[in-house]
């Protein structure tokens, strides 16, 4: 059986995710004898999941054997009786909770590569998985031999290896390890694939599951495309403002995008904002069919973080600032920041203008038109210059002393002080001429 070992060098720190079951135990037999000049340290990280009646006689095993063969060995417990209880699947918050720590103990040993026993088998079943599940549209179709996490590389060195060669290693060396009695249970999802579907494709002479590793190639070639191509359009198509707390997306260009682009798309543009939590598929698609309708402004999605919305010709991802902008007080001549704006008060404003308020805008608000008798509204300004919704709460309106409104934002100055007071946007992204 041979080991891949591209994954590593004799100057790394090695530390492997043993479980006890027959393919770490035969990994690690590799490790600590044909392979034991292939690194400069071996660690031993081992999960107690305190759920089956054999873990702590699992943990003792592990323990001896470590000691015997004088590997340093972590061991983590984890508490998984509330997920148990309300009846929930453990598979999904176990790896979860396992990679968490995996982590956290790889930084605080200054460890390099974390070795995993995933085989050829595994892989068949996880790429089948991920296509009956719908899971296979925006992520590889099954697991990658090297994978990067932050401070250290994840590897898994028998990926190309049948559990046909783990058993015949296993024999001939006599390594002892524990059977997984809940292996056998098929009411988990990949237990049912692995004992009844996988072996009954197999059973048949004109089919076979090796047929999936040529997909997952295929595959993979495939969606590097999709990312490229949404990549090329992220650069080039995207504004990233204020810190990237506003980032704007041309609608119709959006539109114009294969649909799988599109998904690639916002997934990388969410890792960059390092958004909350996943969107799925269907949300997805719900909000393509909105962006397509002749919407003219509407919330797709909103958290305590982000606000996603359509505005006219652009489609929004912004900061959701939770604290409304409070009215500010201005006695004297000076520069002044609202929100992403800046008002730089000359001296030459009159006296009697003093004080000067600015705050966000009121429902009737009404200003005094430039030259021409009558007033409007506020609101009619934003309407008929397609200000989008979310903006219209953060534009400063200037009143002064007299209560009379002097100033929207950058859309309206009255005339007598346009030499006298100057309003910029600092967020650059909306170009609105007085």
């Amino acid at each position: 059986m041979k080991v891949d070992t591209e994954g590593w060098s004799e100057n790394n720190h090695v530390v492997l995710a043993v479980s006890t079951g027959i393919d770490s135990m035969t990994l690690l037999h590799q490790l600590i004898s044909h392979l034991k000049h292939s690194y400069a340290k071996l660690t031993c990280l081992h999960v107690n999941h305190q759920i089956r009646s054999v873990a702590s006689e699992e943990e003792a095993f592990i323990k001896a054997f470590c000691a015997t063969h004088d590997i340093p060995l972590y061991v983590h417990h984890l508490d998984l009786s509330s997920v148990v209880a309300k009846g929930n699947s453990i598979e999904s918050e176990a790896r979860h909770a396992r990679y968490q720590w995996f982590d956290e103990m790889m930084l605080e040993l200054n460890a390099d590569v974390l070795l995993t026993a995933h085989h050829l088998d595994d892989q068949i079943e996880t790429i089948f998985y991920r296509l009956m599940t719908g899971r296979s549209t925006r992520s590889s179709l099954g697991m990658s031999q090297h994978t990067l996490r932050g401070h250290y590389s994840l590897y898994r060195p028998l990926l190309t290896i049948a559990k046909s060669e783990i058993h015949n290693y296993q024999k001939r060396y006599q390594i002892p390890y524990y059977e997984d009695e809940t292996n056998a249970e098929n009411h988990y999802v990949r237990n049912d694939i692995r004992n009844r579907i996988l072996p009954e494709i197999e059973a048949n002479r004109h089919l076979s599951t090796e047929q999936l590793l040529k997909l997952k190639d295929w595959h993979d070639e495939q969606l590097k495309v999709i990312r490229n191509e949404a990549y090329q359009f992220i650069d080039n198509s995207i504004e990233f403002c204020q810190q990237n707390t506003k980032i704007l997306i041309s609608r119709s260009q959006f539109l114009n995008l294969r649909h799988a682009v599109k998904m690639a798309v916002l997934d990388k543009v969410f890792e960059i904002v390092s958004l909350d939590r996943p969107i799925t598929e269907k949300t997805y698609d719900e909000w393509f069919k909105q962006l397509a309708e002749n919407i003219a402004q509407t919330t797709l999605y909103t958290t305590d973080k982000w606000i996603i919305h359509i505005a006219y010709d652009k489609f929004i991802i912004m900061a959701n600032y939770e604290a409304k902008l409070q009215p500010t007080k201005i006695n004297q001549q000076g520069i002044y920041n609202f929100g992403h704006y800046t008002i730089q008060v000359t001296k030459h404003v009159p006296l009697d203008c003093f004080p000067l308020v600015v705050r966000t805008r009121k429902d009737g608000d009404k200003f005094a038109l430039n030259g021409r008798a009558g007033h409007k509204k506020v609101s009619r300004l934003f309407i008929d210059e397609k200000v989008i919704q979310s903006e219209r709460d953060e534009i400063p309106i200037i009143v002064n002393a007299h209560n009379e409104i002097i100033a929207v934002g950058t859309l309206f100055l009255k005339q007598n002080y346009e030499q006298l007071i100057f309003i910029r946007n600092t967020g650059e992204e909306w170009n609105y001429e007085r």
